[in-house]
């Protein structure tokens, strides 16, 4: 089974939505193993996202899929990861969740210039903000604030 060439077939499909794909890849869940395929949006409709499924499904040929994996498709969605410089410049002005040695929490990302990421954080009531080298950010995503 080779993941490029499914990953190939699905492009022309989610380039009539314009959508993308963010990641392919297996893994193994409760022993099943499974091709996990996910879009790159926030929010998709599932009568949408079964739609694509189906198209998708009808593209392959015998041989694309491993007869022993299951196919799962689904959407990246609203609290996606951050883990390039590309993603968290287009997370300015999001709120986020980050943990650093000198933060762990949520915050608003105010900037981020110069792989340094600017954080407008509560503490105890009062806003302050923070500096954190992007290096140092040991995970970070986007987050929804209630």
């Amino acid at each position: 089974m080779n993941l490029e060439k499914l990953k190939e077939k699905l492009i022309p499909i989610l380039a009539k939505k314009d959508l993308a794909v963010y990641s392919i890849r297996t893994k193994r869940e409760y022993g099943e193993k499974i091709v996990e395929i996910l879009i790159d949006t926030e929010l998709m409709d599932i009568d949408e996202l079964e739609k694509i499924h189906l198209e998708f499904q009808e593209s392959l040929d015998e041989d694309d899929l491993d007869p022993d994996y299951f196919l799962e498709l689904s959407s990246l969605g609203v609290e996606r990861p951050l883990k390039t410089i590309e993603e968290m410049t287009k997370a300015v002005g999001r709120y986020i969740y980050l943990e650093s040695p000198k933060y762990k929490g949520y915050g608003s990302l105010i900037t981020f210039e110069n792989e340094i990421i600017t954080l407008e954080v509560n503490d105890k009531g009062r806003m302050k903000k923070i500096e954190i080298k992007f290096d140092d950010a040991r995970k970070a995503r986007t987050a929804i604030k209630f």
